[in-house]
Formats: C-alpha cells, sequence, structure tokens
C-alpha cells in the first residue's frame, strides 16, 4: 500500500481487528478457564477421560477462534455499509470502548498491577492500528486465502515429500537425545530457532521471487495478456490486450516480493503444522510418559531437565510439554526442505510456487491495463489499491 494511504480511513479499517482482538482477550481469560473446570467436571472417571479433556478443549480453543472471527467479519460488513465519515466516526467509538474493555479486563485479571494492563492494552490497539496502516491486513489476507486456495498442492506435498521427509524425522523423533536437547530449550530459544528458520527461508524465497519478477518484464503477446485479463475488472476494456508493459517501481517491487513471500511461507507453515499434528499423534501413542521420563532423565546440576505435563486450562492433558517441544523443533527444522523443493524442483514447483506466480503476473498486466492511456490520449488512471499490485482489504 503507498505511503499516501496509510492512514486514510483508518479508524474505519481498524475496528473490526481490534473488535476480534477484544472478544478474544475477554474469553481466553475466566471464561475459557470455567468452560475447561466444568468440562472436566462433568468427564466420566473412565480409562479415556484424559483424552475426551484433550477434545473438549480443542473445541473450546476453536470456538474461540470463531467467536473471535466473527465478530471481525460482523463488525468488517457493517463499516463497508457505512459512508466513510460516518464509519470513521463509529470506527472512534467502537475503538474507546474496546480500549476500555481490555484496560478493564487486565486489571480484572491481575487487581494489584499499577499502570502495566493500561499500557498493554494502549499498546494492543496501536499495534492494530500500525498494521492495519500499512496494508498488513491485506497482505496478510490477500496470502493467506492464495494459500489456502492452493492448499491442494500441500496435499500432493504430502503424498511426495513427505514420507521422505517423516521417514527422517520420526528416526530423529524416536531419539533421545533429541528430547533431552527440545526439552532443555526454553520457549524462547524455540522460537529464536524458528526465526532463523523462517530467516534462511526468506532469503531463499526473495532469491527467487526476485528472479522471476525481472522474467516478468518480457513483452507479453495480446492474446496472453486476454487471457491474464480474464475475470478481472478491466476484462473487455478496449485497448487492455494492447497495454505497453510498464518497469515496476521500487516500492510497488517490494510490495512484489513481501506478497510472494507471505503466499509462500504460508504454504510452508501449513505443512509444518502438519508434520507437527502427526508427530503429536505419534509421541501421544507410541511414546508414553514413561518413556519420556526415561529419555529426558535428571539432566546435570547446570541443565536439570523435568517430565512437565500440559496444563490448558487448568485440566491436566496426558500429553507432555516435552512432546510438545520436541515435534515444534523437529517441524520447524524440516520446513527448510519443504521450502527448497517447492522453489527448486521442477514436480514441487509446479504446484506450489506456480500458481502464486501467475496471480502475480495477473496482477501486473491488470495494472498495466489500468496505467494505459484511453486511445491516443488521457491521463493514467492510478490504480486502485496498492498501485495495483495487492488488492486493499480494508
Amino acid at each position: 500500500m503507498p505511503l499516501r494511504r496509510w492512514f486514510i480511513d483508518l479508524p474505519r479499517r481498524v475496528a473490526p481487528l481490534v473488535t476480534a482482538v477484544t472478544i478474544l482477550a475477554a474469553l481466553s481469560d475466566d471464561q475459557f478457564e470455567r468452560a475447561i473446570d466444568e468440562a472436566v467436571r462433568l468427564v466420566p472417571e473412565v480409562d479415556d477421560g484424559q483424552w475426551i479433556v484433550v477434545t473438549i478443549v480443542l473445541v473450546v480453543l476453536a470456538i474461540l477462534a470463531l467467536l473471535a472471527w466473527a465478530g471481525y467479519r460482523l463488525v468488517r460488513a457493517a463499516m463497508r455499509r457505512l459512508s466513510p465519515a460516518v464509519g470513521n466516526a463509529v470506527g472512534v467509538a467502537l475503538i474507546l470502548v474496546c480500549l476500555a474493555l481490555l484496560i478493564v479486563g487486565g486489571y480484572l485479571a491481575k487487581p494489584g498491577a499499577t499502570v502495566g494492563p493500561a499500557f498493554s492494552a494502549i499498546a494492543t490497539v496501536l499495534v492494530c492500528m500500525l498494521i492495519t496502516g500499512m496494508g498488513g491486513g491485506a497482505l496478510l489476507s490477500w496470502g493467506t486465502r492464495l494459500a489456502v486456495r492452493n492448499a491442494s498442492a500441500v496435499g500432493h506435498m504430502a503424498s511426495i515429500a513427505l514420507p521422505v521427509i517423516l521417514m527422517l524425522v520420526v528416526f530423529a523423533f524416536f531419539s533421545a537425545e533429541v528430547w533431552q536437547m527440545s526439552s532443555a530449550l526454553h520457549w524462547g530459544s524455540i522460537a529464536l530457532v524458528g526465526l532463523v528458520v523462517g530467516a534462511l527461508a526468506l532469503v531463499v524465497v526473495l532469491r527467487v521471487c526476485a528472479s522471476e519478477i525481472d522474467d516478468m518484464g518480457r513483452v507479453l503477446s495480446a492474446d496472453e495478456r486476454g487471457h491474464l485479463l480474464t475475470g478481472t475488472p478491466v476484462e473487455g476494456r478496449p485497448g487492455a490486450e494492447q497495454a505497453p508493459t510498464r518497469p515496476l517501481r521500487l516500492i510497488q517491487r517490494i510490495n512484489l516480493l513481501l506478497v510472494m513471500a507471505v503466499a509462500q511461507l504460508m504454504q510452508a507453515l501449513l505443512f509444518a503444522a502438519l508434520l507437527w499434528s502427526l508427530l503429536m499423534i505419534i509421541g501421544g501413542i507410541a511414546v508414553p510418559v514413561g518413556v519420556v521420563e526415561l529419555w529426558v532423565g535428571p539432566g546435570t546440576p547446570a541443565h536439570p531437565l523435568r517430565v512437565e505435563p500440559l496444563v490448558v486450562g487448568g485440566a491436566t492433558l496426558p500429553i507432555t510439554v516435552n512432546l510438545v517441544k520436541s515435534a515444534a523443533v523437529l517441524s520447524i527444522i524440516s520446513t527448510l526442505p519443504f521450502v527448497f523443493s517447492a522453489v527448486s524442483e521442477a514436480r514441487y514447483r509446479e504446484r506450489f510456487f506456480d500458481p502464486i506466480m501467475a496471480d502475480i503476473r495477473r496482477a501486473i498486466v491488470v495494472r498495466d491495463a489500468l496505467l494505459a492511456k484511453p486511445g491516443a490520449s488521457g491521463p493514467a488512471v492510478e490504480p486502485e489499491a496498492g498501485d495495483g499490485t495487492t488488492p486493499r482489504n480494508d
């Protein structure tokens, strides 16, 4: 999104996100724990009672996410029906109400706090405004929709590459050293590992994407342009197929690189989540707590190790934190081969990378058609959202 449009209609645009965050924060405190405690109380004393609790926890988490998403969609739909002036006024009022609720909820959760909850609530709203103003919502939404639309490619990858990767990962998964290393890591260290892996993947994706954008500079025929313009708002526009190819400005090039990187990394995130889920299922079935205690051991005086049961909302699940950490570390590291294969090998590239490139190429052709002068004279039309490179999603 251009810099000049960062803060246009910002209250109307940021109100849905602030509402969703407020709903999630309100429901994830006492209400979440009450729901889990009530579910645990109603679970009968049977051998599989703990797994019933696991199912209930997953259902409650899904309901929380669904309620937050529903609040976002409802507020967004309401804002789009209002005029910009009225929408901005309603958005400001809604943001102030959400801010007050976040502050009150923070002090209710921490009665002895001084200014911490207030600062936290204000920082949350400011981050939402910054992300929305910079076009982060549109970028993430577009990249997510593209990745989900191409989710069938993840299934294709699962049928080809996942068995090989899983075979190698499973050998490491049933290794005591991996469990000891994962158990010794704090969550912050695991997050740093994820950032390092993400940075390496981002470097590879950006390098390949940059070369692909350079290749897009070639002149397309009228038939190729017509095919790409099919189904777009400029389809059938006079002279759209003969529009000249215009070079990308620096901000537009960065915009395209970000979109392509987000879409590719979202697919990698889906793959990592799939692999993590499989490892969690395998570990929950084949690695009982006694074996985890044997593998982890007591550690050393400098680095003591212990087996921690996973507690969610006051309910103790039949899963250990050690299992979650081990599955997370292996899933994060195994994402790198996925990204390398998706952008290099032809059979993976055809299913993962090429659909993303087709959408980007279509966006560039639409931009050229919008900027083309009608006939022999007339000013170039300024694209509506993001200079024609990414759709605006207020």
